[in-house]
């Protein structure tokens, strides 16, 4: 009897630990998947004699840790224990960690959270924003953009005038160096205020431009001050200083034959320097009586203008160079050989002065073909520059006893007198 009931009390022990193990089951699979009962609105199957009687306790615990951890590492994610007993994290921005303990599991969270943090500053100094040098900007974007409205001559300008810049002035930062304070401290370091206003002129235009190609949000030229240089405004010479310039030029005999002529070309052409100095036989056209020049301000001032019959005569007693130039002279000598001629009084671009006051004023041609032999864009420059007659004759300007066609044949007379002497000069002296 007492054998028969011992079998059976240890097959019931039996029993009642599998039973004991599968409410183990139960409870953990349930407890790992509270997300899937709260997406279907269904309440969790009810445990809480299980949880009394000490079932599963440790676990929940457990997961009960890891969510206080999770709140005070203030990051998202999820947490469940899987079948196998492991517990596990989850996040879009860490992945899954697994483990056995709330320790195994912050152990793993704090190396992967390094992790991140590090890739996340590899990819910020990857993505950060490099500024390119001012030289850089100017070569690869300024000087391209320039070169497509400007002529060959204005672009050496530019080029001149940034070497300086980055050259002798040192001055060569990435653009997001550059602040008013050290751009107004660089431009003050220049002595001659024309100079100076120059390179105000262009630093500002290329930050203007970089800021439009969105290299800078601010351009650091804005606020800086403006250059005041007070600029002598060129003017014809009158008939009388024509008259002695000429003399004086032409009985100088230090002066060679062919600077005379570039003289006397610019006088009766209206080119400014360096486009008398680029003039080439391809650019006569004897045939057809026209002159090509090769515009030095903008493409627009590339253009052709009417071979005059005094210019056609003066070009034809020259001899060219190897190179088809008519005047093959360093740009530097002209304004030495002016101030040698004139005792420092005017600048050759003023003999370009007077040849518009002259078609202006003197041959009355209008202002637009005057504009397009000068080579203005507009002709604003012609009606403001070249409409001064008192400046050729002022004794017959302000001679209130003359009628105005008296005042004009009287200046007639006396253009006619200087074209007489450059032709007897060209006859003289080339034959």
């Amino acid at each position: 009897m007492d054998k028969f009931i011992e079998t059976h009390f240890i097959a019931m022990e039996n029993w009642a630990q599998k039973i004991i193990n599968s409410i183990h089951s139960i409870y953990g699979y349930c407890d790992a998947h509270e997300t899937y009962t709260h997406m279907h609105s269904q309440a969790p199957p009810n445990f809480t004699q299980l949880e009394s009687n000490g079932f599963n306790e440790s676990s929940h615990t457990i997961l009960e840790e890891i969510k206080a951890m999770i709140i005070e590492l203030k990051i998202k994610g999820s947490v469940r224990q899987r079948d196998d007993g492991l517990f596990e994290y989850r996040s879009s921005l860490l992945g899954s960690i697994y483990g056995r303990t709330k320790e195994e599991i912050e152990q793993k969270l704090t190396k992967k959270l390094k992790e991140v943090t590090n890739k996340k500053g590899k990819v910020s100094n990857k993505n950060k924003k490099e500024y390119p040098k001012l030289s850089e900007f100017f070569e690869t974007h300024y000087l391209p953009y320039k070169k497509q409205t400007l002529a060959l001559n204005s672009i050496k300008s530019i080029q001149n005038e940034f070497n300086f810049i980055v050259g002798k002035g040192n001055f060569n930062l990435t653009l997001n160096k550059y602040t008013t304070a050290n751009i107004e401290t660089f431009l003050f370091s220049i002595p001659q205020t024309r100079k100076r206003q120059k390179i105000r002129g262009l630093i500002n235009n290329i930050f203007k431009y970089a800021k439009r190609l969105g290299f800078i949000k601010n351009n650091p030229c804005e606020n800086v001050e403006h250059i005041k240089h007070k600029q002598k405004i060129g003017q014809a010479l009158s008939f009388q200083e024509q008259t002695i310039f000429f003399d004086n030029l032409f009985n100088d005999n230090m002066i060679m034959l062919n600077h005379k002529l570039y003289f006397a070309f610019m006088y009766l052409t209206g080119v400014r320097r360096s486009e008398g100095l680029d003039l080439k036989t391809s650019d006569v056209d004897f045939y057809n009586n026209t002159l090509h020049i090769r515009g030095t301000k903008t493409c627009g001032s590339n253009r052709t203008i009417p071979l005059f019959p005094l210019v056609k005569k003066l070009l034809q007693s020259i001899t060219p160079d190897k190179n088809g130039l008519y005047f093959p002279i360093k740009p530097d000598m002209i304004t030495r050989l002016m101030q040698q001629v004139k005792d420092n009084e005017h600048h050759p671009h003023e003999l370009r002065h007077t040849f518009g006051t002259i078609k202006m004023c003197v041959e009355k041609l209008d202002a637009k073909t005057v504009s397009l032999y000068l080579g203005h864009t507009t002709t604003n420059m012609t009606l403001t520059r070249y409409t001064h007659p008192e400046q050729l004759d002022m004794g017959i300007f302000f001679n209130g006893s003359l009628s105005e066609n008296e005042k004009l044949n009287l200046m007639i007379t006396k253009y006619q007198s200087v074209l007489d002497k450059i032709e007897d000069f060209i006859t003289r002296f080339t034959h």
